[in-house]
């Protein structure tokens, strides 16, 4: 996908009046809706312990799986019609690696053994992306009991500079959270989490700007956070 260098972009957009702002859910069977998703989370969020595999790991055994399975809402905010952001989320949190997993393990092991054998090193991964699935059944029964949760959620570094904001009094991290909250209310819930690595210092504080409480725990082997935040908080 081709962009505009960062800067000039942000620089354009005093010259173009109003910004073009939207957010749009990625369905099952868009195609164009998950590479996009697939690249920002690469993009993103590839040292997570699944983006270490891979590209196609990513997009195949987690977003066409999910989204077609109905265990994942996947949705894009776009500035002038690219790309700037996506958010996962489900009210499934504590079943959804199992649920994901065990009716389409034949998928994920033939996806995962070409992700090995044409980079053997991404062997060394295998231990902590197997702690993540099973530490998330663990917080089901150890930790939070939020029916949500925020599974993946980036922006793009030039949508969050203080001059973006400025320029077009658009937030866009926020904009993907209340989207998502939105989605929670509409099905009786009034509380999500997110689970945060504990060096992911900027993510912890803007959710903490946002009223999230902060408990720690150890997910997929690493100290980390849950992070508890009322839908209310967001509005």
């Amino acid at each position: 996908m081709l962009r505009a260098e960062p800067k000039a972009e942000i620089e354009a957009l005093a010259e173009q009046g109003p910004v073009d702002f939207r957010i749009r859910q990625v369905e099952r069977g868009d195609k164009a809706g998950i590479d996009y998703t697939t690249e920002l989370h690469m993009e993103l969020l590839g040292f997570g312990p699944m983006a270490q595999f891979g590209p196609q790991v990513i997009r195949e055994t987690i977003y066409v799986t999910a989204i077609n399975e109905g265990l994942l809402e996947v949705a894009i905010a776009e500035v002038n019609g690219r790309p700037a952001g996506f958010i996962a989320y489900t009210t499934d949190p504590h079943r959804f690696h199992s649920s994901l997993i065990r009716p389409h393990l034949f998928k994920v092991m033939r996806v995962m053994a070409t992700a090995l054998i044409t980079q053997p090193g991404r062997l060394r991964y295998v231990p902590r992306a197997m702690k993540v699935v099973f530490s998330r059944d663990d917080l089901a029964e150890n930790a939070d009991k939020a029916g949500t949760e925020v599974v993946c959620f980036g922006v793009r570094p030039e949508y969050l500079t203080a001059e973006f904001v400025r320029k077009t009094k658009i937030r866009v991290g926020v904009k993907l959270l209340q989207h998502a909250a939105n989605y929670f209310r509409q099905h009786n819930f009034d509380s999500t989490r997110m689970i945060v690595d504990a060096d992911n210092t900027r993510a912890l504080l803007f959710y903490q700007s946002l009223g999230g409480e902060m408990t720690a725990c150890t997910f997929g082997g690493v100290p980390s956070y849950i992070v508890h935040m009322e839908l209310d908080n967001l509005f």
